[in-house]
C-alpha cells in the first residue's frame, strides 16, 4: 500500500511539473529578477533563511480557496476559507525546508515514506525549471483543528508535503505541493 501510494505521488508530482511548465512557465527561485521583491526570494542553507521565506507569505489555495500562514516562530494556521479566519482551521508547528536541505529532510527524515534521492533527481533531471534549488519539504504538526469553535483532533499528528516553489509568468510565487499521507496535490499563491 505505501509503495502504492508513494509511486501515486511521485507520477502526481511528475505530472504537474510537466502541465505547471507548459500551462504557466516557470523560473526557478535562483534566477535574477528584475523585480526587486522577487529579487529578494533567493534559496539560502540556512533554516533561518528557509523559513523567513515561507513567512514572508500568506499562501492561497488556487482551487479551494484555503489558506496557510506560518508564523516565524515556527506556528502555523491552516484555515478552511480565507475569508473566515475565526472557525475551521488547523494550527500546530511546521517544518519547512528548501533546495538540498529538503531532499535531506525528505529522505532521511522522512525516509518511512520510500522516496529516494534518486528518484528525487530524475524528476529535477526530466523537468526543466524544476530542480534541487526549488525543492522543498513542508511538514504540519496538526495539533488542533476547530471546527464549530471546538478542537476536533484527540491525537496530534503529521501532515508531510513535497514539491516546487516556482514563479509564473507575472511573477507570482506558487507552491505546488503532494500531501505525502494521501498523494492529493495542491496550489498555493502567495499572497
Amino acid at each position: 500500500m505505501k509503495q502504492h501510494l508513494k509511486k501515486s505521488i511521485l507520477s502526481v508530482l511528475l505530472t504537474s511539473c510537466i502541465l505547471f511548465t507548459v500551462g504557466c512557465g516557470t523560473t526557478s527561485l535562483n534566477s535574477d529578477y528584475d523585480d526587486d521583491k522577487n529579487a529578494e526570494v533567493s534559496v539560502s542553507k540556512s533554516q533561518e533563511d528557509e523559513t523567513s521565506f515561507i513567512t514572508e507569505y500568506k499562501w492561497q489555495g488556487a482551487k479551494d480557496g484555503s489558506l496557510m500562514v506560518f508564523e516565524p516562530d515556527g506556528n502555523f494556521k491552516y484555515y478552511r476559507y480565507a475569508d473566515d479566519l475565526d472557525d475551521n482551521y488547523y494550527y500546530g508547528t511546521y517544518v519547512f525546508n528548501i533546495g538540498s536541505s529538503a531532499v535531506q529532510y525528505l529522505t532521511t527524515d522522512l525516509a518511512d515514506n520510500g522516496v529516494t534521492a534518486d528518484e528525487l533527481q530524475t524528476i529535477f533531471d526530466n523537468n526543466e525549471g524544476y530542480d534541487e534549488s526549488n525543492f522543498v519539504c513542508l511538514v504540519l504538526n496538526n495539533e488542533a483543528c476547530i471546527i464549530d469553535g471546538e478542537n476536533q483532533v484527540e491525537n496530534p499528528y503529521q501532515t508531510p508535503y513535497f514539491g516546487f516553489c516556482l514563479e509564473d509568468t507575472d511573477g507570482t510565487l506558487v507552491l505546488d505541493l503532494a500531501n505525502m499521507n494521501t498523494g492529493n496535490y495542491s496550489t498555493f499563491i502567495a499572497k
